[in-house]
């Protein structure tokens, strides 16, 4: 394998791991996120429902290392690099979002409930849907890294 290959293999890895975040926080919104508001113990652990962190802590470190595997491996590459740089400003800037306000609040209804169809929930919900197109630009801007990688010399 030379230089060329395992730099691409670092820009792939880091696509699949985001598109994995990606497809994860799409799957969230349409199952867990449509019933949530409505039935609040599916999102609090102590009636049973989902724990989020169990699985989105570990996910997000994982994509946060990919990426920064990413843009060590395209930094030689300007139009490469700059496609890097943009998906790790796009997910640094989901999970700032994420961590300011929506794990908060979530953490919250964990810790004290929240009564069904409460407009907190329905707006955290309404808001959450707006990380989508920021996670699908993270990938975008991984696949342009990776072609533009792949056709430098």
């Amino acid at each position: 394998m030379d230089h060329r290959e395992l730099q691409l293999g670092f820009v792939l890895a880091a696509l699949a791991a985001t598109a994995f975040l990606t497809g994860a926080g799409v799957y969230e919104q349409l199952v867990l996120d449509t019933a949530w508001p409505q039935k609040p113990a599916i999102v609090r652990p102590v009636e049973g429902g989902v724990n989020r962190k169990l699985f989105w802590v570990p996910a997000n470190i994982l994509g946060l290392v990919a990426l920064l595997a990413a843009v060590w491996a395209s930094w030689p590459v300007g139009g490469a690099r700059t496609g890097a740089v943009i998906a790790l400003g796009l997910f640094l800037l989901i999970n700032a979002v994420t961590v300011g306000y929506f794990a908060p609040a979530v953490l919250r209804v964990e810790k004290e409930g929240i009564e069904p169809n409460a407009a907190p929930a329905r707006r955290w919900v309404q808001l959450s849907r707006l990380r989508t197109p920021l996670a699908l630009g993270v990938n975008v801007a991984l696949a342009t890294t990776a072609i533009l990688l792949s056709r430098s010399s």
